[in-house]
């Protein structure tokens, strides 16, 4: 995984991040992951992150050279603990937005690439543990079920899972308001 010091980070856009400059709100990723290395139960600061690193169906590359750092703040975290619920889904929602598992843009530096591909597994038996050990609503069951399926390659399922709601039967006339795919 780069280090938090590499200076390629600024070349690496997000949502808010472009061209190595940023709007004025936007974070700039590694100072963000140092604080939540420092306090990886501050999920506050993760809740503001993870959608500059990946939402409204596109990952940036900036969410590719942190995925191993969400690894790593997963596994220093106990199973039942809902932050690292958090990591584990921004993870395969990463997956789930790449297209094909272990996907990744063309331009991406290889290290990062690899480096990216190589903390799925990780993540996937990070997710597989805590699925198994800890108590979840049904809510953060549905998520983590969807970044069980991205990261075991199924991205249609983990897009169906994930959107769940809008597959759900109309209150009014019970018919469903979409075809699921089969």
């Amino acid at each position: 995984m780069i280090s938090l010091d590499d200076p390629r980070w600024p070349a690496l856009d997000h949502r808010g991040w472009s061209e190595g400059r940023g709007a004025p709100d936007a974070p700039f990723v590694p100072d963000e992951l140092r604080q939540l290395r420092a306090d990886p139960t501050d999920g506050g600061r993760f809740s503001d992150l993870w959608p500059y690193l990946c939402s409204e169906g596109t990952a940036w590359p900036a969410a590719y050279a942190a995925v191993p750092h969400l690894v790593t703040l997963a596994r220093g975290l106990p199973a039942a603990e809902s932050e690292r619920d958090d990591y584990l889904y921004v993870i395969g929602l990463v997956a789930l937005c790449s297209g094909e598992l272990g996907e990744v843009p063309g331009d991406l530096p290889d290290d990062i690439a690899d480096a990216y591909r190589q903390a799925l597994p990780e993540a996937l038996s990070l997710l597989a543990e805590t699925l198994a050990t800890a108590e979840h609503d049904q809510m953060s069951t549905r998520y983590l079920l969807a970044a069980m399926a991205a990261l075991k390659g199924h991205p249609d399922y983990a897009e169906i899972l994930n959107e769940l709601d809008i597959y759900a039967e109309c209150q009014s006339c019970g018919e469903p308001m979409l075809e699921l795919p089969e």
